[in-house]
């Protein structure tokens, strides 16, 4: 995973998901899904046990990223899959072989990391799979309830993603602001959301929305991973 993956992965690939209705979560809360809540303890935690699993990897590729950035790659992950599995649950739907084929790739790949990190970095990255998943099954289903047949591929995806779009409208999507992200373009991404101002250069550095490898040498070891 290379310096951006982990900060960007839950937007690459499942274009359209987590749009509108983004706001302040309530204090000590973290994320809020429709009906589900992250505390910021939770996300501390997933974050630590990400930058373990891929302390190794970032070893050898001589990456290093300040905790905040994990931190925020691991708020994005934890919505999208919090979304996908509420949007689900709304349709009945399981998720479909497609996920589970990620995810025994994704423990394959865990094998070798430290076994108490290794169900949140499967959980975590299989994120993607998941919302893709059921993106195409509830496609499928909007699209048999319209009497449309022989969809194509991408008319099945865009009228799941159209749900996904939809549905924080309506349930909600709640994000500390300290985590820097905002919905631009209907997906979740980097911003600086910070009500002070940064005057010095080190300051200035921490509200960068790519990660800047000499400022996250320069932090102290609890503030960066790799």
């Amino acid at each position: 995973m290379s310096k951006t993956r982990l900060m960007t992965a839950a937007t690459m690939g499942v274009a359209g998901l987590l749009l509108t209705g983004c706001g302040s979560a309530a204090p000590g809360v973290a994320v809020k899904v429709g009906d589900e809540q992250l505390s910021v303890r939770d996300v501390d935690n997933a974050a630590r046990e990400m930058c373990t699993a891929l302390g190794d990897q970032f070893e050898a590729e001589n990456t290093v990223l300040p905790m905040s950035f994990v931190r925020q790659g691991t708020v994005q992950l934890l919505t999208l899959r919090a979304q996908a599995m509420q949007v689900a649950d709304d349709y009945g739907l399981e998720p479909g072989s497609g996920y589970f084929n990620d995810v025994a790739q994704r423990r394959r790949t865990a094998a070798s990391m430290p076994e108490e990190v290794r169900e949140t970095y499967v959980e975590l990255t299989s994120a993607n799979a998941l919302a893709s998943d059921i993106v195409n099954q509830v496609g499928e289903i909007v699209l048999d309830e319209r009497g449309v047949t022989d969809a194509t591929t991408e008319e099945v995806s865009q009228a799941g993603a159209d749900v996904f779009n939809q549905w924080p409208d309506a349930n909600g999507i709640e994000i500390d602001p300290r985590y820097g992200l905002e919905s631009v373009d209907g997906v979740l991404r980097p911003v600086d959301t910070n009500t002070s101002v940064a005057v010095g250069k080190t300051a200035k550095d921490g509200l960068k929305t790519e990660p800047d490898a000499a400022f996250a040498s320069s932090l102290p070891l609890t503030h960066r991973c790799g």
